[in-house]
């Protein structure tokens, strides 16, 4: 059987922390891959991250890592050796490369201040929310809708993110069952449960950093967190690039 995976990382994960000035947004994004085309795939972007950064064969990519040019002690890459234009110019290349294999990414990011209001008007902030339970369940909506489409059959993997694991699966196994007269909200078209993989060992997982990358930063941007006047341009300049792969989101699931 050919089926379809979505591989999906998170960005601006603050767990409850709604008033994180930093990180007002949080985002679940992934990238689709044909297992038909996974092998030829997987060997370009290996190939190409090689190719990038010849220092660091293997490298495991990190977008937030080469932005802001950190260094890593236990992995031995260090990014503070180059200038902010070189670590700007390796991300552009990463982008381009995104753009070559031109897989269609999956997105959906939740804003934390509006989330607080919702926690509080419902539950009185007895009962709080992580973010990623929100993204995630929409997230699976959307790909099935994907899958339904196109007459396939898919599986998800995801970012280890060991504290979550149960409330995922158990979120994923409620979107199963739920189908009843006055809604259609049904995940099936996704098999198996969600799976959990080190990013460190998925080429596409870094991948789907990457694009994450850029959508949260994009979008943190509208509610006010502004960098410096090169990261700003830069950060417009890339999500403009990676955004016509972006799938329009399904309506509201309750409509």
């Amino acid at each position: 059987m050919n089926l379809d995976i979505l591989y999906a990382d998170d960005s601006g994960n603050t767990g409850t922390d709604y008033d994180n000035v930093q990180q007002p947004l949080f985002s679940l994004a992934g990238v689709i891959v044909e297992t038909k085309k996974w092998f030829e795939i997987d060997k370009f972007i290996l190939t190409r991250k090689n190719e990038i950064i010849p220092e660091f064969p293997g490298y495991e990519i990190h977008a937030t890592e080469i932005f802001n040019g950190k260094k890593n002690k236990m992995k031995g890459y260090d990014f503070r050796k180059n200038s902010l234009k070189a670590n700007l110019s390796l991300l552009e290349q990463l982008v381009d490369v995104i753009v070559e294999i031109k897989l269609p990414i999956l997105m959906f990011a939740v804003i934390k201040r509006n989330l607080k209001s919702y926690c509080q008007k419902k539950y009185f902030m007895g009962i709080k929310i992580d973010p990623y339970f929100i993204a995630f369940s929409y997230l699976s909506l959307s790909f099935n809708y994907f899958l339904k489409n196109k007459e396939r059959k898919g599986m998800i993997f995801l970012d280890e993110q060991m504290a979550l694991v149960d409330g995922i699966e158990d979120l994923l196994e409620r979107l199963r069952l739920r189908k009843s007269y006055d809604s259609d909200i049904c995940i099936d078209c996704i098999i198996e449960r969600a799976l959990f993989v080190e990013s460190s060992k998925s080429n596409f997982i870094q991948i789907a950093d990457v694009c994450n990358f850029y959508i949260n930063r994009y979008h943190s941007m509208k509610l006010g967190v502004i960098p410096s006047e090169i990261k700003k341009d830069h950060i417009e300049k890339m999500y403009r690039r990676i955004e016509p792969l972006i799938i329009k989101p399904i309506a509201n699931p309750e409509e």
